[in-house]
């Protein structure tokens, strides 16, 4: 954005995803399909020589750097065929110094990478300013350059003091009608392998967003605000910046119109356990669905509930579907369902506006980190209830989040970082105090917040919930039974907040 932060104050909302977005912003990934199409693209350029003399030397200097990239790639294609393949990928990870001694063997390292920079950004200028002098170059293959040239530039920058911050991957994607069976040992006489396509990437993932927020510290302040900033432990150490002054004010609801409370039990009487192993269970999937009826029931107007993933989601539904709990949540509410694309999701929640107002209301099923939990504003009658089911913990499968806890570990006392198992209790309670945020939007908006898991009883499941959940919360504590019939209910605080609302009407 070219904006000199010099003397300058900065003010950065939703800082609650500050760590997420300047790791982002330093991991790159690009494919050996990108290098041969720029490698295409230049080669035409390349060709005529009389007519693009100025501009020849550094389009041959960068057609020269690109093909040693297309050989790179192909040297280092034994490496990752020996990896197994899960899920269509195989995966290969260099510690960061072999990596880049990979990189300088093909004159593509640390000692060239200046010289890379300044035909790269000459290229990019001219193709911004004049692209007719580059005519048949892509906006594709100047992106191409000028990430190779911002993600080599973080990990050499400094003498290479943020080399240890970035983990390599070169991934190998196969897709095929039986891609995964390379993954299993079968008698290959019996079956024919068919891969359809195989791609090549190299990504470079950035396990450190201090690498990103450097660069910020020249602002002569600089303020992070959010309303879930909480737990702020992380902040201080992952961002390696001190925050001397920190605000965190109360609520500006007024207590008597806000529910908090935990569901802890089965209807049964069995504890209500919403990790993945509990959530793989009949009973445990009928019980979410009697506590979404029930609330459902007592709530008028917009209810939102929150899982962990689209595959529970999924899992709940086909579950819900095979006995009545489908069906009569149908005959509660309007009922809709969070999609991943982007149309989609808007015709959805175009739909899910205009049926909340109605007397039947609406009910949005929806996934912690997706498009609903952040960012979107559910005020007054758009969601007077919100469940949150589980703690939603980040995939730990995820290539990403297994190298981040591996990097934590590893510089956990050296950089005073959080454990392996600390941070991904931050990182669940970011989002699950995101979620719980979508209810009360404005100081005269009135709501519940039902957190369904037993865990929630526990002390240790609830200190890093935001400040004004936790005094809200109290010993809210509740059975399936103590929901439904406690003088404390729901269903009790719904009737009243119901009759005030009609009262000031």
């Amino acid at each position: 954005m070219q904006i000199d932060l010099q003397g300058n104050i900065v003010i950065i909302d939703e800082a609650h995803n500050i760590e997420d977005i300047c790791r982002d912003a330093a991991t790159f990934t690009f494919t050996r399909d990108n290098i041969q199409a720029a490698i295409k693209e230049l080669e035409v350029v390349a060709g005529y020589r009389y007519k693009n003399q100025d501009v020849m030397s550094y389009v041959e200097y960068l057609l020269q750097t690109l093909k040693r990239w297309d050989e790179w790639f192909v040297n280092q294609i034994p490496l990752v065929n020996n990896q197994a393949v899960s899920g269509n990928e195989a995966v290969y990870t260099w510690q960061v110094e072999y990596f880049v001694q990979t990189l300088n063997n093909h004159n593509i390292g640390q000692q060239q990478y200046n010289e890379f920079r300044q035909n790269a950004e000459i290229f990019c200028k001219r193709l911004r300013e004049d692209p007719r002098t580059l005519f048949g170059i892509t906006q594709a293959t100047g992106t191409l350059i000028e990430s190779i040239d911002t993600v080599l530039g973080y990990l050499f920058r400094c003498s290479g003091k943020y080399m240890d911050d970035f983990k390599p991957a070169l991934i190998r994607n196969v897709t095929g009608t039986d891609a995964l069976s390379e993954a299993v040992s079968w008698r290959t006489s019996q079956f024919n392998r068919s891969i359809d396509k195989e791609t090549l990437s190299l990504r470079l993932m950035c396990m450190n967003p201090a690498v990103i927020f450097e660069s910020l510290k020249k602002a002569r302040c600089i303020m992070l605000a959010s309303g879930t900033l909480t737990p702020l432990v992380s902040l201080h150490s992952e961002l390696a910046t001190d925050f001397p002054l920190q605000v965190s004010p109360n609520h500006v609801i007024p207590s008597d119109r806000v529910w908090i409370g935990s569901l802890t039990t089965c209807p049964n009487g069995t504890k209500l356990e919403c990790n993945s192993r509990g959530t793989d269970q009949i009973e445990i999937q009928d019980a979410l669905g009697q506590a979404v009826l029930w609330v459902s029931k007592v709530t008028p107007n917009g209810v939102l509930c929150f899982l962990p993933s689209y595959q529970l989601m999924n899992k709940l539904v086909k579950r819900w579907r095979e006995t009545s709990t489908w069906q009569q949540l149908n005959d509660l509410k309007h009922v809709f369902m969070e999609s991943r694309n982007v149309r989609d999701h808007n015709d959805i929640m175009e739909d899910y506006y205009k049926y909340v107002a109605t007397s039947k209301g609406a009910l949005l099923f929806a996934v912690y980190r997706g498009k609903v939990s952040e960012g979107m504003d559910f005020k007054d009658h758009q969601a007077r209830a919100v469940i949150t089911v589980g703690v939603p913990y980040p995939n730990t499968f995820d290539m990403a989040v297994k190298e981040k806890m591996k990097y934590n570990d590893k510089y956990a006392a050296e950089r005073k970082l959080l454990s392996s198992s600390e941070w991904l209790l931050v990182q669940a309670y970011r989002a699950l105090n995101q979620a719980v945020g979508r209810c009360v939007r404005h100081r005269g908006d009135w709501g519940a917040v039902l957190l369904v898991d037993a865990r929630f009883a526990a002390a240790h499941y609830t200190q890093h919930l935001s400040k004004w959940v936790r005094s809200f919360l109290g010993n809210n504590h509740h059975t399936f039974e103590s929901l439904v019939n406690s003088p404390n209910s729901l269903e009790s605080f719904m009737q009243n907040m119901t009759i005030r609302e009609n009262e000031d009407v």
